[in-house]
């Protein structure tokens, strides 16, 4: 995506890249390629930077997403725990426990929720690292969503002192932008990382 073209608003920049990913689905590199570098870069970096009894707040991908399962089931094998959003009226996100062989049913929303008991939004707040999916985030740490608010609910709660490793953002290569371009809100909150296929950028004056 060309950034000095950036649109004026959320609803025009997430049409475009919609558009870049349905693109990306019938022209771009291997599914399997791209799962196995989100499971090397994505799956190691949490191990490294997570206690091993740590809790670590995912997302089930859906499809065009990035593929993240792998990375996901290397984590689960590592022994910490994961939980992945189950969507509530008001644009709040409940949290419950994934694991690769739990069975899962599918929302309204389209995205895969596992069977099981419910943790609360607050478990979001509680997690040691946390996986945000984005259609793009932009050099400033500002991430453009889906538009449905829950992350942006979600993200509200958690406090806003830095922390190097824990809201990692998540989208492709080509979604990653230079600052300025998401169009921002005052209540949109920063993100501290961004993993994509090729590698992370992180935000601000992280080291």
């Amino acid at each position: 995506m060309n950034d000095s073209c950036a649109p004026r608003s959320k609803s025009d920049l997430r049409v475009r890249l919609l558009d870049a990913r349905a693109h990306r689905q019938a022209s771009g590199p291997g599914a399997e390629s791209v799962s196995e570098a989100f499971r090397r870069l994505l799956g190691e970096h949490i191990i490294r930077h997570t206690p091993s009894e740590a809790t670590v707040c995912a997302y089930l991908p859906t499809s065009g997403e990035p593929p993240i399962e792998s990375a996901l089931e290397e984590v689960h094998a590592s022994g910490r725990r994961i939980l992945v959003p189950v969507t509530r009226p008001g644009r709040l996100l409940d949290w419950t426990a994934w694991t690769p062989t739990v069975d899962v049913v599918e929302s309204r929303f389209g995205i895969r929720e596992p069977v099981g008991p419910r943790y609360g939004p607050d478990a979001f707040v509680r997690a040691d690292l946390r996986l945000i999916p984005a259609l793009a985030v932009d050099r400033s740490g500002f991430r453009l969503g889906y538009g449905g608010g829950f992350y942006d609910a979600a993200l509200s709660a958690v406090p806003s002192v830095p922390r190097p490793t824990a809201n990692v953002g998540v989208c492709f290569a080509a979604e990653v932008l230079e600052a300025g371009s998401v169009p921002t809100e005052p209540h949109d909150a920063r993100l501290d990382l961004v993993c994509t296929e090729r590698g992370f950028t992180r935000i601000g004056n992280w080291p």
